[in-house]
């Protein structure tokens, strides 16, 4: 079984509630069609060229931050990120919560997790997992965070909780490795701040879908591995990240979220925890996360003065 490039959402998808969607996208889409062992994909990561010919392509990138479906368009393949485990989770906020929107104390928040891997995990320091996270909302798009620990890796440690994980990377290593430099090169296209992707709409909509008249938006946000993942997560270098997961049980908390203030006031608002167990499908594999970057860090046409900033990530931290 391979992933179906064709699958798409349901006519009127978006206007659903948050529960149908949740239902639609665990019954239909995840469990209606599981990768069996041998069918599972080996984790690869697509050919200098095919990144080439999507990256080079500025309308491509600009979908990646407008666009507001779940799924990956008919027929495009994923060139980073393509091979992944995905669970069921809500966002337990904490009722005293100061900020809004789904960081808010309300309604629980549901959603999706997928962990995959930025390059296959062969050589010392290429074993660099992400987190993609999705929250629905009744009657509007999902709300989508990306989080990494490291641009680089994690060196030897192949255990995906090893580490916390943020949208916001300037603080990280500066050191990329070939085929991030070719997406961070692309990416530079289109934001003026590669490294960090914007939270604002995580606070500005609440679970049902409406807006919030004054947001309360924290300057970034921290996920910590929760010692309930980190007591029963395990593998080694020599097995596939995804297997250990599947054998986790349901009711589990993966991370405690921490929100950073603007004078780096740190407070612990609640959890990610998973309400199902995680599967391995094509489905999975065909998720969409909106990259969501602030409207002053967006560009809204090539900019190639920016070329020569490619590889020196210092840039980055003159203008910050």
């Amino acid at each position: 079984m391979t992933a179906d490039l064709t699958a798409t959402t349901p006519a009127g998808y978006e206007s659903w509630s948050a529960a149908e969607k949740h239902r639609w996208m665990w019954e239909e889409l995840f469990c209606a069609g599981e990768y069996s062992p041998v069918e599972r994909p080996d984790l690869t990561l697509a050919k200098p060229w095919t990144m080439a010919s999507v990256g080079a392509k500025p309308d491509v990138l600009s979908r990646t931050l407008d666009r507001t479906d779940d799924l990956m368009e008919a027929d495009r393949p994923k060139i980073i990120h393509a091979q992944g485990v995905a669970a069921m989770v809500e966002l337990r906020i904490a009722g005293d919560s100061p900020f809004t929107g789904v960081l808010g104390g309300g309604p629980t928040p549901v959603g999706v997790a997928r962990f995959s891997l930025a390059t296959p995990p062969s050589g010392k320091k290429s074993f660099t997992p992400g987190l993609g996270l999705k929250v629905f909302v009744d009657g509007a798009p999902s709300l989508d965070l990306l989080a990494m620990n490291h641009t680089v890796g994690q060196g030897r440690d192949h255990n995906v909780f090893a580490n916390t994980f943020s949208h916001d990377l300037r603080g990280e290593h500066s050191a990329l490795r070939p085929p991030q430099k070719l997406l961070a090169f692309f990416f530079r296209m289109v934001s003026t701040q590669p490294r960090r992707l914007t939270i604002d709409h995580l606070a500005t909509t609440r679970p049902d879908g409406s807006t919030e008249a004054a947001p309360a938006v924290p300057d970034r946000l921290v996920f910590h591995p929760h010692r309930a993942v980190k007591a029963v997560y395990r593998t080694t270098a020599k097995e596939d990240f995804r297997v250990p997961f599947l054998s986790l049980e349901p009711e589990l908390d993966l991370y405690e979220i921490e929100a950073i203030g603007p004078h780096e006031e740190r407070r612990v608002i609640g959890t990610i925890t998973a309400t199902s167990t995680f599967v391995c499908a094509p489905g999975v594999d065909r998720l969409f996360f909106r990259h969501h970057v602030a409207e002053a860090d967006r560009l809204r046409r090539w900019d190639l003065r920016r070329i020569n900033n490619v590889f020196r990530p210092e840039a980055e931290s003159e203008r910050d």
